[in-house]
């Protein structure tokens, strides 16, 4: 029984498929916890998707009153997932401050300004190269970006990567990792375990899918702590995925606690 930190609906993140309702029903059927909707908010997103992943904040306030209302005792909060480009950095941190959000997840869905989804042309340079410039871009985001409490799934960039073991390792970039880890534990941030990486990669028949050891080893070493579960569900089906075999994962490394945000103040469960 855990915390979903990481969740979108159909209602404000357009790529997602799952009602409010759905989302409410199914993590009670799980006996989850509770749940965080972190809704999508690209900011300047470089492609054409049709629908942009902006939505109106007073909007989603106003409207998530009934979700609240529908999941009574259930324990939902509401958040946000924005997506990191250096020069949103002041807007982002000025715009979270006039919301009572429960928690932000700050994300890179970028490598040099496109979206891996979209631009797989970034995996024609050599892994090394990929991988550490990626890693740099999350500790400029740590470093350079506030008013957050999350950082999002630092794998995202080897979600789509079709090199013959796409896991990213601490052995490929060290000084970067260091440099992005370090940065997390001086700002009191939380790494997120994305388990919807672990799902991606496991779905193309991939046996090498759980954060590499070398990582969590280093980041507890540097006196990182603070780590959350998120399922990055898009659909109910997801939620909580992996959830205990990653738990018992992290247990081995010395982690003890899930972390989850209610008004922006860090909670903490057992793994």
């Amino acid at each position: 029984m855990f915390t979903d930190t990481h969740n979108h609906t159909k209602h404000f993140s357009s790529d997602a498929k799952m009602t409010y309702q759905e989302l409410i029903d199914a993590c009670k059927a799980k006996n989850m916890n509770g749940v965080v909707v972190t809704e999508h908010y690209e900011g300047d997103y470089p492609h054409d998707i049709g629908d942009p992943q902006i939505f109106d904040i007073p909007k989603y306030f106003e409207e998530t009153k009934a979700w609240l209302d529908y999941a009574g005792d259930f324990p939902l909060y509401r958040g946000i997932e924005l997506g990191y480009q250096k020069h949103l950095c002041t807007f982002y941190d000025e715009m979270i401050e006039k919301y009572p959000f429960d928690e932000v997840i700050l994300s890179n869905h970028l490598y040099r300004a496109m979206d891996p989804y979209f631009f797989r042309d970034c995996y024609k340079e050599d892994m090394l190269t990929c991988y550490t410039r990626y890693i740099e871009e999350m500790a400029d985001l740590v470093e350079g970006c506030n008013n957050f409490d999350i950082v999002g799934h630092y794998d995202y960039i080897n979600r789509y990567a079709p090199y013959e073991k796409p896991q990213i390792k601490y052995s490929q970039c060290p000084e970067s990792f260091d440099r992005f880890l370090t940065a997390i534990i001086k700002k009191d941030k939380t790494l997120e375990i994305n388990t919807r990486s672990i799902e991606k990669m496991r779905r193309k028949g991939l046996t090498d899918t759980l954060p590499d050891p070398q990582i969590l080893k280093r980041y507890y070493e540097l006196g990182g702590r603070n780590i959350s579960l998120g399922s990055d569900s898009h659909t109910k089906d997801t939620l909580c995925i992996h959830f205990d075999e990653v738990a018992e994962y992290l247990k081995t490394f010395g982690f003890t606690e899930n972390s989850f945000y209610v008004k922006r103040k860090r909670i903490s469960e057992p793994l």
